[in-house]
């Protein structure tokens, strides 16, 4: 049983792997699909930002090379934009759609201007740093600003005093009409020297300064903004957002079409192993049933049918791959027939002996009455003249056999209330060795057993037992009595009290070196319906004394073992664990 133990632990850890590993792809694809969403909103809020970061996060690379993907010159040459990938050193490793005038490698100082300006050449520029690799990657995402230009073609031709003089606002406000758009001029003293346009599309909050730089997108209108070098002025250019579309989001979509490919066919597998796992599992089970329905029929013999038996095993006697999870199974079922069998056999012979022990019992009654009857006609008839010694012989013989019947009716009513009322005892608490002491000199004091040499070996310290005394006192009589009278005087009887303290109980010991038991007796040592009942042995009883005692061990949560070597000696042992009785210890 331990191989199919650990069989099944394996065959349904795996199924559990397999369905854990299911859920960890339903988590990444629920975080895919946040990310999809998050990138998603960051697009609404910066395009050309989030752009560049998709752009980067499905580049083709290794732990060691980039390489851009082969239709992206299209696509950046369809929104009309570049990309460059920087190494730390400043070098170009990878570009896309980039322009022939654009350099091949930046110093510091370009890459730090570009950063402060976003401008390179006639370009606007996006960054974004990756750093997940040993060493950074910068990329980089030009494209043309036309507000850009315009506004700084605008400075080049009507802003050479710092602002628009009165004969040029005409033509500027015919641009700026054509654009949509509004301009503010600052002064080098960031005070406003110029407005022209519609005043309501120039209003902005406080904080707008960073929500812009942030997230410039999620405004309608967008700001460009250029300085003058050669005094100082701002000019800010507003422009309705045109780059406001929420960006395409081809490389999810293809992924996620890929995980929804790969959750359907782990979908359809599932539901393959389901219904091959209820077909693996159902029939063995269906076997089990009808086994288990003749077996409650006590049809024993047939363990398996004939079409059974084919199903299950090959022609080799091999039993078959899609059965062999459960093996050891069928050979428990095998053997646990056989000794169900074995068990109606022993309670076939049980029930035979059971009725000779009645006749034999029976017997017993019948030959004392008989006796007794006999006896009881002849002093009845008047036939005889009896002399006083006769009559006192009669009286003896009527006595014994009167005293021999009430022993046997006494252990019979005994044996039926420790078997069906043992739960009505009353118990009480008693000192071990006293009470065993007294019974020892009980025996010594009994000149009928003055050829016997009895001892007795208490233990330690005191002991306290939660027992019925009267039925406790029966048990040690019949060890005792048991050892005196089926052994020839001068032989040796101890009583031992043993402290178990690694297994926690009290042993009571009745040890002697007599003539000692066979195996066959031994055997059925505490069996009732053992004896051999002829009241005309020399040793005569009940038979009923060694079960009695068992009964009355096993009332008290005790056992009992009998050791016995022919010519050497018995051991019988009570052994009484504390769990059994309440044990209570007062060193000495």
């Amino acid at each position: 049983m331990k191989k199919l133990r650990w069989r099944l632990f394996l065959h349904f850890s795996l199924q559990f792997i397999s369905v854990a590993a299911l859920m960890v792809i339903v988590i990444f694809l629920t975080l895919f699909i946040v990310i999809g969403i998050y990138a998603k909103d960051v697009s609404s809020f910066n395009y050309y930002q989030a752009k560049l970061e998709m752009i980067s996060v499905n580049t083709g690379a290794s732990f060691t090379k980039f390489k851009m993907n082969e239709d992206w010159d299209r696509e950046f040459e369809k929104e009309k934009i570049w990309v460059q990938i920087l190494d730390h050193e400043g070098n170009v490793i990878e570009s896309g759609n980039v322009p022939d005038e654009l350099p091949k490698k930046y110093t510091y100082q370009t890459l730090e201007n570009m950063k402060e300006t976003k401008q390179l050449q006639d370009y606007s520029l996006a960054f974004y740093l990756e750093t997940f690799y040993e060493t950074p990657y910068l990329f980089i995402l030009g494209y043309h600003d036309e507000e850009f230009l315009f506004l700084k073609q605008l400075v080049e031709d009507f802003g050479t005093r710092g602002t628009i003089v009165e004969k040029d606002l005409p033509k500027v406000e015919a641009l700026l009409t054509n654009q949509n758009g509004a301009l503010k001029v600052y002064g080098s003293d960031k005070v406003v020297r110029q407005t022209i346009g519609r005043a309501n599309n120039l209003e902005e909050k406080a904080l707008d300064v960073f929500v812009r730089d942030a997230a410039p997108d999620i405004f309608s209108t967008k700001k460009t903004t250029y300085v003058d070098t050669d005094n100082g002025f701002v000019w800010e250019l507003y422009t309705p957002d045109e780059n406001k579309e929420v960006l395409k989001l081809d490389a999810y979509i293809d992924l996620a079409k890929g995980f929804i490919i790969t959750g359907a066919i782990i979908l359809f597998i599932t539901i393959v192993i389901s219904i091959w796992n209820g077909f693996r599992y159902g029939n063995p089970l269906f076997v089990f049933a009808n086994w288990l329905g003749r077996m409650g029929n006590e049809n024993y013999s047939e363990v398996l049918t004939e079409r059974e038996r084919k199903k299950i095993y090959r022609k080799n006697g091999k039993i078959r791959l899609k059965f062999k999870l459960y093996q050891e199974v069928f050979e428990a079922f095998h053997d646990m027939a056989g000794k169900l069998d074995a068990s109606r056999k022993e309670r076939e012979q049980l029930e035979k002996t059971r009725t000779e022990w009645m006749t034999g019992i029976s017997h017993d009654l019948r030959t004392p009455l008989t006796t007794m009857q006999g006896y009881g006609n002849l002093l009845e008839s008047g036939q005889y003249d009896w002399t006083i010694e006769e009559i006192e012989e009669i009286g003896k013989t009527i006595r014994e056999k009167s005293d021999y019947m009430l022993h046997l009716i006494e252990d019979f009513s005994l044996s039926f209330q420790l078997k069906h009322g043992g739960n009505q005892i009353q118990m009480e608490t008693v000192e071990i060795n006293q009470l065993l002491d007294g019974m020892v000199e009980k025996y010594k004091r009994d000149i009928t057993f003055k050829d016997y040499i009895l001892s007795f070996v208490p233990i330690q310290s005191h002991h306290f037992l939660y027992v019925n005394k009267r039925l406790f006192e029966r048990l040690l009589d019949n060890l005792i009595y048991n050892a005196l009278k089926h052994n020839p005087p001068g032989t040796k009887i101890s009583v031992i009290l043993v402290e178990d303290y690694k297994r926690k109980e009290i042993q009571i010991v009745v040890k002697d070196n007599g003539v000692g038991m066979d195996e066959s007796t031994i055997e059925h040592l505490f069996d009732r319906y053992y004896r051999g009942t002829n009241t005309e042995e020399h040793v005569e009883g009940t038979g009923l004394g060694m079960s009695i005692a068992m009964q009355i061990a096993k009332l008290h949560g005790g056992e009992m073992a009998v050791a016995s070597t022919k010519n050497i000696g018995t051991e019988i042992t009570v052994n009484l664990p504390a769990k059994g009785a309440e044990v209570k210890s007062i060193s000495v």
